[in-house]
């Protein structure tokens, strides 16, 4: 089968390693040295003290490699209409194409280049570092959740046959509304949190005041969800965040990465989003919106240290 991973990140990598096992893999990335690195050494995946290395194929992005079977997003969820637009030859009306990015959007960015019943929407458990070009750290595994915007389609199913056949574990929703939001209440609270306190993910849970900020902020997402039709017990939605935390307790989130890289992040995608959709129900968001803020003064040190 041919496939295309679109970003070559700590992410990308993972899933293009895997499927690259029994498939005809190409990963697509703007930057330079990590294509040239891919197509020159492959990827190496540091797991459980171990190192294996994979070869699949890396291209600049925008070449042209003809349409694929499957397209993994997994660009910053800032990037993907920009994304997507500039490698529209990658899809064509029998593509499948999944999104496993952070926020909250990304289906409707990609709605623009393919139809609905082609979607798949997805979270992911596993966790990956970037080691530099070319190599990543796999810290965490769990399951892929799968769903799609047209039930009758069963895209997720044909998607999830590819992922689980490559040794992944597959969980198929039928409410995506609750996948989107689930993976929200997890991104809007470690990601954001670990990138201000600089710190590994284990640390939410325990430090007291970490993760007294962190109930605070998703329990203000889970009324902006019950507004917008979604219902969670606020309680089961924390606790979502502490089975990551203690799961992957050594594991940086890609926030936190981008902080260190000095990189624009996705807060616009995740505790922004969030913000926004109060705002349509007039559903008061102080905490997450001093954290969207926060981020954004971060990000604008980037130059002041250069």
């Amino acid at each position: 089968m041919k496939i295309a991973v679109l970003g070559a990140g700590a992410m990308g990598c993972l899933y293009g390693a895997c499927l690259s096992r029994q498939h005809e893999v190409t990963l697509v990335d703007v930057s330079e040295p990590q294509v040239r690195a891919i197509n020159e050494r492959g990827l190496t995946m540091l797991e459980n003290g171990m190192e294996t290395n994979f070869r699949p194929k890396s291209v600049m992005s925008g070449t042209d490699i003809g349409p694929v079977d499957l397209l993994i997003v997994f660009v910053k969820s800032i990037h993907t209409y920009e994304a997507v637009k500039a490698n529209q030859s990658l899809i064509n009306a029998a593509t499948l194409v999944m999104t496993l990015q952070n926020g909250a959007g990304n289906d409707r960015d990609i709605l623009n280049f393919t139809a609905r019943e082609n979607i798949v929407i997805g979270t992911s458990k596993h966790n990956s570092v970037s080691l530099g070009f070319g190599r990543f750290h796999h810290t965490a595994s769990g399951a892929t959740t799968l769903g799609t915007m047209d039930p009758a389609a069963k895209s997720d199913e044909k998607a999830g046959a590819i992922l689980a056949g490559a040794g992944f574990e597959v969980v198929i929703s039928d409410d995506i509304q609750r996948i989107i939001w689930s993976k929200l209440f997890i991104n809007m609270s470690i990601n954001t949190l670990t990138a201000l306190l600089e710190t590994k993910i284990g640390y939410m849970v325990r430090n007291k005041y970490a993760w007294d900020f962190a109930r605070r902020v998703v329990y203000e997402a889970v009324e902006v969800a019950e507004a917008d039709g979604t219902y969670f017990d606020r309680r089961d939605a924390l606790e979502m965040v502490r089975k990551v935390c203690e799961d992957v307790p050594d594991g940086y989130s890609s926030m936190y990465q981008d902080r260190q890289r000095k990189v624009r992040t996705e807060i616009d995608k995740i505790n922004g989003a969030v913000v926004e959709q109060a705002k349509l129900y007039g559903v008061p968001t102080p905490y997450n919106a001093l954290i969207v803020d926060l981020i954004h003064a971060i990000e604008g040190t980037y130059q002041e240290e250069e």
